[in-house]
């Protein structure tokens, strides 16, 4: 219907908009038709709600130096904030290494853009970025406390320990069999026996009469024995033993036999895997044919493995 012009009352005031109950006041009230149907809309004389989608037809006018923005305040009024240049076009960001950006995505960067730490630059000041479970927060350590939780206790879940021997000296070999001397790489020739990588001395190179020939292991476990001798001929083709020797239980655990080349330097390598008690001790020993003798880039590596 165009108008109400005309029209009878009883006919039309369904038609009719008019406030819910009193005159229009300083509270919002609904806007209700004739049969007192509300609307989306509620008028105070201060306010205007609108109880869903607010439509402006048509359109305004766009602008593109105009930086007054229309907002929603958590008290549910639309509100004004002025903004600036920033909040508008393509603006780039720029990320800090370790970091990239392309466009609006960061991650982090190839570490081969990076500097480089290298085994002689690398220093305990050095910082590692790392996950703390406990606080679930990211966290650095330094290298040196890194270092010491890796040589820490045996039967944690740290690294298992390793015990690195290279012979003490070169040293020549009799006809009848006798123990090689070990120094420990970690405290060089001629300092007091200690342990490897395990703190509390699970594995110790015992010192007799600072003669350093017999390995203790005070853990019991499986354990590796790597040896490896340099062999120097001194003349014609040696016949070269090897024993890695159970003191305890008096017995071989390995023997290895390798002729040599005549005067000049060969290896002889290999490895053994035995079930160990705590307490157990370890001997190795060489011997010779004819005239040789071990040089100090002779090894021993004694792991634990299980």
């Amino acid at each position: 219907m165009a108008s109400l012009s005309g029209s009878k009352i009883k006919d039309t005031f369904n038609l009719i908009l008019k406030t819910a109950t009193t005159a229009l006041s300083g509270t919002k009230q609904s806007i209700q038709d004739g049969d007192g149907n509300n609307s989306a809309l509620k008028l105070s004389t201060s306010d205007v709600e609108v109880a869903g989608a607010l439509s402006i037809v048509p359109q305004p006018a766009t602008s593109s130096t105009e930086l007054t923005a229309l907002l929603i305040a958590t008290s549910g009024t639309v509100v004004t904030r002025e903004l600036d240049t920033s909040a508008f076009g393509s603006a780039s960001i720029t990320a800090q290494s370790p970091l990239s950006a392309t466009g609006n995505t960061i991650g982090v960067d190839d570490p081969i853009n990076l500097s480089q730490l290298t085994s002689t630059t690398a220093a305990n000041a050095d910082k590692y970025l790392i996950w703390d479970e406990t606080t679930s927060a990211y966290k650095y350590i330094l290298f040196s406390d890194l270092v010491s939780f890796v040589q820490s206790a045996p039967g944690s879940s740290n690294f298992l320990p390793v015990m690195s021997l290279v012979a003490n000296a070169e040293t020549t070999i009799d006809v009848a069999s006798a123990n090689i001397s070990w120094a420990l790489i970690t405290d060089g020739v001629g300092n007091s026996s200690s342990a490897g990588f395990s703190t509390d001395n699970q594995i110790q190179l015992q010192d007799s009469s600072a003669v350093r020939d017999q390995v203790q292991i005070d853990v019991a476990g499986t354990y590796k024995f790597e040896v490896s001798m340099e062999i120097k001929s001194g003349s014609g083709t040696p016949a070269v033993e090897v024993e890695i020797h159970d003191d305890d239980n008096t017995q071989s655990l390995q023997i290895a036999n390798r002729t040599m080349n005549s005067n000049n330097l060969d290896v002889i390598s290999f490895t053994a895997t035995r079930q160990v008690s705590a307490g157990d001790k370890f001997s190795f020993n060489i011997k010779s044919s004819t005239s040789s003798s071990y040089t100090k880039n002779s090894y021993c590596i004694v792991t634990q493995i299980a």
